[in-house]
């Protein structure tokens, strides 16, 4: 029997980064699920708009805002959004924001920054494609191979 140790290695290597998929997978399921529950609808003030640069040369648009949850219940927050509507929207600028009525500090604007469905699809995806070929890579790691003699 002949055992491959690089196959073990890289074939484990994968099984952790499809399981690493798979726990954002489950985590961005269940932000979409909870923001869909939000039943809070409030204007929402923009007060600043930045961009935060990210060490991989990309980065996050944000926007700060504030907002009525209730008479007297101001609550200021900041979200990310899409580029597309941070391009469009200005400083004083209203838009509509979804919150969830036992916490209002657990907020969302109504477009642009919600997480979406077909992203913790895509990552369950990816999860399988890993797994799949790092148990693979692992089971065909520990087979019997006959040497020639």
């Amino acid at each position: 029997m002949k055992i491959s140790f690089s196959g073990i290695f890289w074939g484990l290597v994968c099984v952790c980064v499809g399981l690493f998929f798979l726990y954002g997978s489950w985590g961005s399921y269940t932000t979409y699920k909870n923001v869909r529950n939000y039943q809070g609808r409030a204007v929402g003030h923009i007060t600043n708009k930045y961009f935060q640069l990210g060490s991989d040369g990309g980065g996050n648009y944000y926007v700060a805002y504030w907002f009525m949850a209730s008479p007297g219940n101001k609550i200021t927050a900041s979200s990310i959004i899409a580029k597309q509507q941070w391009d469009i929207l200005r400083v004083d600028d209203t838009f509509e924001i979804r919150f969830d009525q036992s916490n209002p500090k657990r907020n969302i604007p109504m477009y642009g920054g919600s997480p979406s469905f077909v992203f913790a699809f895509f990552m369950l995806v990816m999860a399988g494609v890993f797994i799949i070929f790092g148990g693979s890579r692992l089971f065909y790691s520990f087979n019997k191979r006959k040497s020639l003699k």
